[in-house]
């Protein structure tokens, strides 16, 4: 199998696994027991509304890797290429969708930000938009002493 294949595998176990688990994520293991079963949730639930919904994690994880590919073609190119700065812009990308202004400007180009599924706040945590409200420039290391994780 090709890096390719790899890569695109990795995406996609990921969204499949983090849409099976949308559905208990904030629960309790006795609540989840209860509703599921002493195997817990082995299929695909409802959860915000739709079955097998995209999640904010899985929604920040294609950003991220848009990031990486942006960074990539780019360093290829043999343009400047900043990686930190180049993933923080497509992460405040994702920012946009959540109905959020950057703090910073970012450019609205590319298929990704195009897909209507990825706008949808689906419980984004604080942490997170905290840091990327409070970016002054891109690339630069979030300043938050939170417990929850940051971008």
């Amino acid at each position: 199998m090709d890096r390719l294949e790899r890569i695109k595998g990795c995406l996609l176990g990921g969204a499949v696994g983090d849409a099976l688990g949308a559905p208990v994520e904030f629960l309790e293991w006795p609540v989840i027991e209860a509703k599921y079963g002493c195997q817990g949730i082995v299929d695909f639930a409802p959860a915000f509304g739709l079955t097998g919904a995209i999640t904010d994690d899985t929604q920040m994880m294609l950003f991220t890797a848009e990031g990486l590919l942006r960074a990539f073609v780019r360093g290829s190119a043999g343009g400047d290429c900043h990686v930190p700065s180049i993933i923080h812009h497509a992460q405040l990308r994702w920012l946009l969708t959540q109905d959020y202004p950057a703090p910073v400007v970012v450019s609205q180009d590319g298929w990704l930000i195009e897909q209507q599924a990825l706008w949808s706040r689906r419980a984004p945590g604080t942490t997170c938009l905290t840091a990327l409200k409070a970016s002054q420039r891109m690339g630069a290391v979030a300043e938050n002493n939170s417990k929850g994780n940051p971008p």
